[in-house]
């Protein structure tokens, strides 16, 4: 399906939870707030995966909080799969994947992005709240043992851990890293209130591209790819000032309480859709008829939010 702004709808981003076990003073929490909600069930996220695949979703990401602290990933995993979904790929701080990689890898996850801030433990430490830094080391080594494929890192850059970027470039180097996104600080959840700590990406990404043996463009939020000499390649994230990065969003979200949210930065375009997950008088058909009642209606109101946010500045103006 093509919005009326000619973007595809490709990806589903799920929220399973909003409690995580790190406190990263940057995080956007998926635009959904810090409110502690249980969760939708594995099969209410295989109905929405299901209709998801007849508007054209090719991939399916789990995100938080930190996902890995369902106890039922697995069973998440394996029924999204069950769906007919393409690809099913997750986003975790990695302190739990020593344990549990292998047991996600069998149950159908195909990818794994991979969060790390700093390579020094006290600035891990201050970044994320946690003295977790071997933990999430190991559980990069443990994914890779796996054989997960692509293994992609990231990390966002902000003035407190901005001398971390060239550290983590050699790691993902020497680690035989995929991809790394460097990502910038936007002012999403605590990044309203952290973003004191907003650190321009341009010196940065000069560099990079004057290492690069080749550079493309992403059509997924016209991210800026750059391939270095030994092969790793480093995705630019700048959803704040790159001015066309909402121009290629092809993704919805779903929230932890059942809300199809079409733009991270906005809570006035979302459809609720508990009614269909929950009225067990109702036949499966007719639950999964409402679920596509509700994605026709999301892509009708899908926008960018940068047109939003210029729409603003010139009403005020």
């Amino acid at each position: 399906m093509i919005d009326r702004y000619g973007r595809p709808l490709e990806d589903l981003r799920v929220t399973l939870t909003h409690v995580c076990n790190f406190s990263c003073f940057f995080c956007h929490m998926e635009g959904e707030g810090s409110q502690t909600i249980e969760g939708l069930t594995p099969e209410q996220i295989g109905l929405v995966s299901k209709v998801a695949t007849e508007f054209g979703v090719k991939s399916v990401k789990l995100t938080g909080g930190e996902p890995t602290l369902r106890r039922d990933l697995a069973e998440v995993i394996s029924t999204i799969k069950s769906t007919g979904v393409r690809e099913v790929s997750m986003t975790t701080n990695g302190f739990l994947l020593p344990a549990i990689a292998g047991k996600l890898k069998d149950a159908g996850l195909d990818r794994i992005n991979i969060s790390l801030h700093a390579l020094t433990r006290e600035k891990f430490k201050e970044v994320t709240g946690v003295d977790g830094l071997d933990r999430v080391v190991i559980g990069i080594r443990e994914v890779k043992n796996h054989g997960f494929k692509p293994i992609k890192l990231n990390y966002v850059l902000t003035k407190r851990n901005h001398d971390e970027a060239k550290k983590i470039i050699e790691f993902s180097e020497q680690n035989e890293i995929d991809e790394l996104h460097l990502i910038e600080l936007h002012p999403v959840g605590l990044g309203k209130s952290s973003f004191t700590y907003h650190e321009s990406m341009r010196n940065l990404e000069e560099e990079i591209a004057r290492m690069a043996v080749k550079s493309e463009i992403r059509s997924k939020h016209f991210r800026p790819r750059y391939v270095l000499p030994s092969g790793l390649v480093i995705e630019i994230v700048k959803p704040y000032a790159n001015p066309i990065f909402c121009a290629g969003c092809n993704r919805v979200r779903l929230t932890v309480d059942g809300k199809l949210k079409t733009c991270l930065y906005r809570d006035d375009k979302e459809i609720d859709v508990m009614y269909a997950l929950t009225a067990n008088s109702l036949a499966l058909e007719e639950r999964l008829e409402l679920l596509r009642h509700a994605f026709e209606v999301a892509i009708s109101i899908r926008e960018p939010n940068f047109k939003y946010m210029m729409n603003l500045e010139s009403q005020q103006a």
